[in-house]
């Protein structure tokens, strides 16, 4: 059931009729425990997806920041690729020279954050 589910429930509810003084439990009322599940479930579903974004913003900013270094440097974005997941850095494409291809693994390992970085880059010929 969902929360506007709920409150469109609740609301069509006509009100229990009780002795004056008499307090009402909330075990007594099964649309209130309901609606308190719903509320716990939604608070969780919440925090799962937070918890989601927070580790996608943090794959998107590494990208960035790698991607960046990797452009001051000298290395063509066209030609070097860069995809990170759950902080690891995966570097593919072509470099022209081995020693490129350290350079460029180096560089994305010295970014603040990076758990592993896999190198996938091929030594070739530049196209034009």
């Amino acid at each position: 059931m969902s929360i506007v589910g709920a409150v469109l429930l609740l609301a069509a509810l006509p009100a229990c009729q009780r002795a004056s003084g008499e307090r009402a439990r909330s075990s007594d009322n099964p649309v209130r425990e309901d609606v308190k599940e719903v509320a716990r479930s939604t608070e969780k579903a919440a925090k799962d997806v937070g918890h989601a974004v927070g580790a996608g913003s943090q794959d998107a900013w590494i990208t960035t920041k790698v991607k960046s270094e990797l452009g001051s440097k000298g290395f063509d974005p066209l030609r070097v690729h860069v995809d990170t997941d759950e902080k690891v850095v995966t570097l593919s494409g072509t470099v022209e020279t081995p020693a490129e291809r350290d350079k460029a693994v180096a560089l994305a390992r010295a970014v603040k954050d990076v758990a592993r970085v896999t190198d996938h880059l091929f030594v070739g010929p530049a196209r034009r």
